[in-house]
């Protein structure tokens, strides 16, 4: 037994007499039993580790696919040629590179930052935000029997949503469908030439279908275009007082549809599972009348024949949002 240890041990000093020194230059090689990338694996060798490889193969101006070499226990093994670079020593060497390049397939590390499900999957196919608005002011005002001095129109202010859910034959996660709302209010003042002042406040209330589509999209970044329409309800406060002090005020109040699209940046993961958004929308009301039941009690301050509704044409508005989404 002893003998024959000894004959295996001058055997493999002979055979690595014969051999020279290559580098593995992947992330982790495999020693295969077979010259196949289907064949068994009977050992790995991480970047750096060295391998021997016969002289006649390094010495070759023709070098195969697969390199012979020997496993820890000696027996025969197999080594892709693309997964090392044989140390020649001589100017033959400069013609392999020390690197496989940008891809490794071997190497199987996920890229930084791991998210925080890992190693769970973490799909997200809901998507709610909350966003304040800023719109022009849609100056549809009520109809004065008085000629006017001036008219002070602040901007329309509010806040909006939307919930949606990723449409189910999506296989890239860019559609998404769900609901859109938004309320949103504006005051008016208006001075007349009889010294009497108005005040107007303006509030709507909006809700309706909506779809997206990321058109962009990024570990970091989304953009993405919507459009829908919503079924809004409008409700006007008419303020009049003179200079007696003489004051009223009434109530108007009817519904519109308003078709609209908007894009908006999402900038994603600002903080743990929620991201930051920032966009336009565009808003189209279509023609509406607002209506008041409330009876006069002052006619001298709102002329005669005082109109009982606020009708409005065709208006576009441009609103711009900010706000935080989160994903679920």
């Amino acid at each position: 037994m002893i003998k024959r240890t000894y004959y295996l041990i001058i055997f493999l000093f002979y055979r690595l007499a014969l051999a020279s020194d290559a580098v593995v230059i992947v992330l982790e090689a495999p020693l295969l039993k077979k010259p196949s990338l289907n064949a068994v694996v009977l050992q790995t060798l991480r970047k750096g580790q060295r391998v021997y490889v016969p002289n006649e193969i390094s010495e070759s101006q023709k070098q195969p696919e697969f390199i012979q070499t020997y496993d820890k226990a000696g027996d025969v093994a197999y080594i892709p040629l693309k997964y090392i670079k044989i140390i020649s020593n001589d100017l033959s060497e400069y013609k392999t590179p020390i690197s496989i390049g940008k891809y490794d397939p071997t190497d199987y590390r996920l890229e930084e930052p791991i998210p925080l499900s890992y190693p769970f999957v973490n799909n997200s196919f809901l998507r709610a935000n909350i966003s304040f608005i800023s719109g022009n002011n849609m100056k549809s005002p009520f109809e004065y029997n008085s000629n006017l001095t001036g008219q002070h129109f602040s901007s329309e202010l509010g806040a909006r949503f939307n919930v949606t859910r990723k449409i189910k034959f999506d296989k890239n996660d860019r559609y998404y469908f769900g609901l859109f709302g938004a309320i949103s209010t504006s005051d008016n003042s208006i001075e007349f030439q009889n010294q009497n002042k108005a005040k107007e406040n303006r509030s709507v209330i909006r809700i309706g279908p909506m779809i997206t589509y990321d058109t962009f999209k990024n570990s970091t970044y989304r953009l993405t275009l919507g459009g829908g329409f919503t079924y809004n309800y409008h409700k006007s406060s008419i303020t009049i007082n003179n200079s007696t002090g003489t004051r009223e005020q009434r109530l108007f109040s009817g519904f519109s549809l308003s078709p609209f699209i908007n894009s908006y940046l999402q900038l994603q993961e600002i903080f743990p599972g929620i991201d930051l958004i920032a966009g336009s929308d565009l808003n189209i009301y279509l023609p509406h009348s607002q209506k008041s039941k409330d009876s006069i009690t002052f006619p001298e301050l709102w002329g005669t024949n005082p109109p009982s509704a606020i009708n409005s044409g065709l208006k576009t508005q441009v609103a711009f949002f900010l706000g935080v989404q989160v994903r679920y």
